[in-house]
């Protein structure tokens, strides 16, 4: 009965990462759906009554997610192109704009990559990327989605619950 449920959940998980890949949706929508389907998983998984500061902690001490990523970053040319396009950006951390401390870069890590990833996701949700006008925030947010879908894609894959 609990194999059930969960394969329930993790179809709902990959039917909301697949919304994101609809055309009528621009990258900045498409990476909102996806970390929400995203932020469903590690809620399902790490439990519901965890902030999302704990549960991107435990993603990122996530030795499957880890392995995942890993493998993913020395096999498919596509994600690691992603990677290292993401690393060109400097992304700061708009809750604390003035603050040197909060600026990031991913330097190719899996733990550098999440939170980069859910820096850019704090700033979308909270209006302050611009994905209509501004061009750095479009490629951010751009290679945020194509780089978490396939990541989230393939653990779920390969993690089936």
């Amino acid at each position: 009965m609990v194999w059930v449920v969960w394969d329930i959940f993790t179809e709902r998980w990959l039917a909301r990462a697949e919304r994101s890949l609809k055309e009528r949706i621009d990258d900045g929508d498409r990476f909102i759906s996806l970390w929400i389907a995203f932020n469903g998983w590690m809620r399902g998984t790490y439990g519901e009554d965890k902030d999302d500061r704990v549960l991107l902690d435990k993603v990122k001490n996530s030795s499957k997610f880890h392995n995942v990523f890993l493998s993913m970053k020395g096999r498919e040319p596509e994600f690691s192109d992603n990677l290292l396009e993401l690393g060109k950006y400097t992304v700061i951390n708009m809750k604390y704009p003035n603050d040197p401390r909060k600026t990031l870069t991913c330097d190719g890590t899996f733990s550098s990559l999440m939170e980069v990833l859910y820096s850019i996701r704090c700033n979308l949700f909270h209006g302050r990327k611009d994905v209509s006008e501004n061009e750095k925030d479009i490629q951010l947010v751009s290679l945020a989605y194509q780089i978490l879908l396939p990541l989230f894609k393939r653990y779920l894959k390969e993690h089936p619950l």
